[in-house]
């Protein structure tokens, strides 16, 4: 029942209840990315490609539930389309089983952005995703998005596991030898490579020739170009680091793109984004050891990528010691493009920024 309850598109004057709302899901140091009204201002209000969508439901003056649409552009079976990510689906505790969820979705549907989008797609939550596929016309992507996790600093993940201390102390430095024993034989080969990778302050504008010659590689991938990247990473009010390869030439070789988030005690090491050229397997490689080498030593406890399960970037990461964690399901809106992905048989790029949830 969704009686009582007012379906609306929120405003720029909505967004500071729309942070408190927000805040009420996760404590500050739970969610991997900010939840302030700037970084709301950022993902809808300042989006170069298209103004994205918060949608809320209100009873009286009460926020109870919301969902937003942000654009993204990509390239879909050779084809660059209008695409969007639907997330931030939250609805009150103590208003459930009134018809919010599909409410939000229905008003949005009728009066926002999804009748002119070509593919609209989400990582929901183990909780959304029976709604999305029982509720609204979603289905899940036969693609294998996997999280693949590398111990750096053990002792801190083994207290938190063992009863006594002092086994986490003597075993640690072993577990941690052992770490990165692995870590520097699957990283191997490294030495024949010429690329130099170096932190910069942003993107070059040669971004733009690496992501074209890629992405013929990949059948549904966003469009990384220089113009999403720094609305992405630089304009956004969270802080990444952005990591270049380039050629001995010169030229952008590749990119990756990390955080750093705490979690009570806990500092993990993200690995949000990245792009090579799987014709040179090395800077892939190179990239990803000084990632994990920064994270080690800013005292990170473990280190996460998101990837497609059988990609090369997959085989790499297993050969450096990340441990397959979880899957995460991928859903579509049932329109005609994500119908033709639903069929599956695809070549993904996908990470984890590619969701907006870090």
């Amino acid at each position: 029942m969704s009686e009582g309850l007012l379906f609306k598109k929120a405003g720029k004057e909505d967004l500071p209840r729309i942070s408190e709302f927000r805040k009420g899901f996760f404590q500050a140091h739970e969610a991997g990315r900010s939840c302030e009204p700037e970084y709301y201002e950022w993902k809808c209000c300042r989006n170069p490609f298209q103004e994205g969508e918060i949608w809320l439901a209100e009873e009286g003056n009460r926020v109870v539930g919301m969902k937003t649409m942000t654009p993204k552009p990509m390239k879909i079976l050779g084809t660059m389309v209008n695409a969007a990510e639907t997330g931030d689906t939250f609805a009150h505790p103590d208003c459930q089983r009134r018809g919010i969820f599909t409410g939000l979705f229905q008003a949005a549907k009728e009066g926002g952005l999804d009748p002119h989008l070509s593919f609209i797609y989400g990582l929901p939550s183990k909780i959304s995703l029976q709604g999305y596929e029982r509720k609204l016309d979603y289905a899940q992507i036969p693609v294998k998005l996997r999280s693949m996790v590398k111990p750096v600093r053990s002792k801190q993940i083994l207290k938190r596991k063992l009863r006594f201390s002092f086994v986490a102390a003597i075993v640690s430095p072993l577990l941690d030898i052992a770490s990165r024993a692995m870590f520097r034989m699957g990283t191997r080969g490294m030495a024949r490579s010429t690329v130099d990778v170096r932190l910069e302050q942003g993107f070059p504008d040669d971004i733009d020739a690496l992501w074209e010659e890629a992405s013929v590689n990949y059948d549904v991938i966003l469009v990384r170009s220089k113009k999403y990247l720094e609305w992405r990473y630089i304009a956004n009010p969270d802080a990444y680091t952005i990591l270049i390869a380039r050629s001995k030439s010169g030229a952008t070789a590749g990119y990756m793109v990390t955080k750093i988030h705490a979690s009570n005690d806990l500092m993990c090491g993200y690995i949000c984004d990245f792009l090579t050229l799987e014709s040179d397997p090395n800077v892939f490689r190179k990239l990803l050891a000084a990632a994990v080498e920064s994270f080690y030593q800013k005292g990170c406890a473990v280190v996460l990528a998101y990837v497609v399960k059988g990609s090369f970037y997959y085989r790499t990461l297993l050969r450096a010691g990340f441990l397959p964690w979880a899957r995460h399901p991928i859903i579509c809106y049932r329109n005609e493009l994500g119908k033709l992905v639903l069929k599956g048989g695809h070549e993904w790029h996908f990470t984890m920024a590619d969701s907006d949830g870090i």
